[in-house]
């Protein structure tokens, strides 16, 4: 049988601030690979081109029915259309069965 030897008070505290050194760094290098791989992807993805959006915009044809002067027609307003309707969900009921057999 081998003797585990004690460690002393200073051993501990060593080791402990070595592990604390070593997560800071894995953590702060975990954040410069997040930040810089998100830097990365911005600077290289274009977006897709097929999904563009274009807003419709009709004017009604109005005309001023003035009887001095036959020149001048009332400016129209820009009107939008209506948006579309949210999709419709539908839920149903799952049964979850854990453990056992």
């Amino acid at each position: 049988m081998n003797p585990t030897l004690r460690t002393s008070p200073s051993d501990r505290t060593r080791a402990v601030r070595r592990l604390r050194s070593l997560t800071m760094c894995t953590a702060l290098a975990g954040l410069a690979a997040v930040g810089g791989f998100g830097y990365l992807a911005a600077l290289t993805y274009e977006g897709d081109k097929a999904a563009t959006t274009t807003a419709v915009i009709t004017t009604p044809s109005t005309t001023s029915s003035s009887s001095t002067s036959s020149s001048t027609a009332a400016t129209p307003s820009p009107t939008l259309q209506a948006a579309t309707s949210a999709p419709t969900t539908s839920t149903s009921r799952a049964q979850v069965t854990t453990g056992g057999s």
